[in-house]
């Protein structure tokens, strides 16, 4: 729970300062739904995509069935709000939506169905920064043993990066087998790392975060897939790659936690006029 914004709220009402998102960035960077629509507002690309309710899936099964259908198969079923690919599965048919829907909603109240890329690559890219100015990574290409990179391949891989980032025996993300930098063209770097800056900026992020993207190996065609903020991804291990150690990394997000603390604090939070007081004897309440 604490990359929803909730450890975040407590912060703010503590007026503690903290490195990372906001309330707002976090709680909208967690909702894969609410993401992708501020993203294709913004014209970030993503994949089509259906949301629903598991009370709208429970209460009617064929209007929802519907609206994935018209997606085409085959789909991504992903509960909106976790991450680590728990409970994600995909659908090539009827009975396998059915199943897959059914173990979604074990996980949560809001599905996203979204079109699946099948000649799919997985790019990543972090950044570091805030509005104001904001700087990307190199990108990395995880590998994965199947169609999709799963909660194994994430956490139990036991692997290290392989093209010139150091390994080691770090868990979660960092022990993932990958490739950086990834093995794609200089203009296709740039691109990614475009639509990184974008959505970190659309998004309200700050401190460091890192976007993972679906690259059509057919078409070459990106779309940005979800962000990762902290306590999600530090990402040290692309930073490293770009050239900042972890000691400077920290040292960043520190920085960036007390300029937010201190340009928060620089903003007016009361307002202390009483708008029930009138002056002069023409203003009565009722009249003009």
């Amino acid at each position: 729970y604490g990359e929803d914004g909730a450890f975040q709220g407590l912060m703010e009402l503590m007026a503690v300062p903290y490195a990372g998102c906001n309330v707002l960035s976090s709680a909208v960077g967690m909702d894969k739904i609410l993401m992708k629509k501020i993203l294709r507002e913004s014209g970030i690309p993503v994949v089509d995509y259906t949301w629903f309710t598991s009370r709208e899936w429970f209460s009617n099964q064929d209007e929802v069935i519907a609206s994935v259908e018209a997606l085409n198969y085959p789909v991504i079923v992903k509960p909106a709000n976790l991450g680590s690919s728990v409970g994600i599965s995909k659908a090539a048919n009827r009975d396998e939506l059915i199943a897959a829907l059914d173990m979604a909603c074990r996980f949560s109240q809001r599905i996203i169905v979204e079109t699946m890329v099948t000649k799919l690559r997985e790019i990543n890219c972090s950044v570091l920064g805030d509005a104001e100015s904001a700087s990307p990574s190199v990108c990395e290409e995880p590998v994965r043993s199947g169609e999709l990179l799963s909660y194994s391949d994430k956490y139990l891989s036991g692997g290290g990066s392989k093209g010139g980032a150091k390994g080691g025996s770090s868990k979660g993300m960092s022990s993932t087998k990958r490739l950086i930098p990834a093995p794609i063209s200089a203009a296709q770097s740039d691109e990614i790392q475009k639509y990184a800056l974008a959505t970190f900026r659309e998004l309200g992020c700050a401190g460091v975060a890192r976007i993972d993207f679906l690259v059509d190996a057919d078409t070459d065609k990106v779309y940005v897939n979800e962000i990762n903020t902290i306590p999600g991804s530090l990402s040290f291990y692309l930073w490293e790659a770009t050239g900042l150690t972890f000691d400077q990394l920290v040292d960043r997000l520190i920085d960036l936690a007390f300029k937010q603390k201190r340009e928060n604090d620089g903003l007016v939070h009361t307002y202390s006029e009483n708008i029930f007081s009138f002056s002069g004897s023409s203003m009565k309440l009722g009249k003009k």
